[in-house]
């Protein structure tokens, strides 16, 4: 297959990848370690009023966009990975102290969550409707998805005591993620060689992602407390879903070769808690 539209994963890529994945998990443990055995130092006894800053519940908004891109794990046949695409995450966050010392919360809300990308394979298209006849052909192309999310998150987050009223905080959870809708169209042509005419089919329904996402999240954020103990914050996140695809994805070329694919994720989160 001659590509155009990309660059191929190779198993070497895809090494070191995952080896970059690792040192990203691993990096945020330590950062969430260290701010849990930070705070932890501090018991009912020897906490300031300032440390007490931080309070039992947080209610809070947030908005910000995502940079989403496939990794294709599929080896039954060639299935690239094209251009990362931009998103977005949005929804209500709350926060739950666990500790005495107020530096470990449980952290759950609603978000909705925009998800798009692109995955270039060889495709096969009948265009008996064209031309009178029964033909297909095996095309090189590019299909774009799009998908929208309702999101549960659960996880757990990290508060420093806050400092001339600034707090640092460390998270880690999962992403529990439930198909809204979407929708899905193709970019091909007929010729590799500068071709003249480039062909984008109809949107049709995203059937292909599943109903169910689950993602992991690990990151690092800054509070800044204001009068009445109001706060903004900054939060920068990566996420990886675990999967994208449905069981009954499969390819029209590879009988019975299944689509696989994770989907790597950076987010930028701006909010306020009350």
């Amino acid at each position: 297959m001659k590509r155009v539209y990309g660059f191929l994963v190779t198993s070497y890529e895809l090494r070191v990848t995952s080896y970059k994945l690792r040192c990203f998990l691993l990096s945020a443990f330590c950062v969430l370690l260290s701010a849990g055995a930070f705070a932890q130092k501090y018991d009912d006894k020897d906490v300031s009023k300032e440390v007490q800053g931080n309070r039992p519940l947080y209610f809070g908004v947030s908005v910000g966009p995502t940079i989403d891109w496939f990794a294709p794990t599929t080896k039954d046949f060639e299935l690239v990975r094209e251009r990362a695409k931009a998103g977005f995450i949005a929804g209500i966050n709350i926060d739950v102290n666990v500790t005495k010392g107020r530096f470990l919360y449980f952290s759950t809300g609603l978000l909705v969550r925009y998800l798009q990308g692109e995955l270039a394979f060889e495709n096969r298209y009948t265009f008996n409707e064209f031309i009178g006849m029964d033909t297909s052909l095996v095309i090189p192309t590019v299909r774009t998805y799009k998908a929208s999310y309702l999101v549960i998150p659960t996880g757990i987050k990290f508060r420093t005591p806050p400092s001339r009223g600034c707090v640092f905080v460390g998270k880690l959870g999962l992403y529990h993620g439930f198909k809204l809708g979407g929708d899905r169209f193709d970019n091909f042509s007929f010729s590799n060689e500068d071709p003249e005419f480039f062909i984008t089919t109809k949107r049709v329904k995203n059937n292909h992602a599943a109903l169910f996402a689950e993602t992991g999240y690990a990151g690092i954020g800054f509070e800044y407390i204001f009068k009445s103990n109001i706060r903004v914050f900054l939060n920068t996140d990566y996420g990886c879903q675990f999967n994208y695809f449905s069981s009954t994805t499969k390819s029209n070329v590879v009988p019975d070769a299944r689509f696989r694919t994770i989907v790597h994720s950076a987010h930028i989160v701006f909010g306020v808690l009350f």
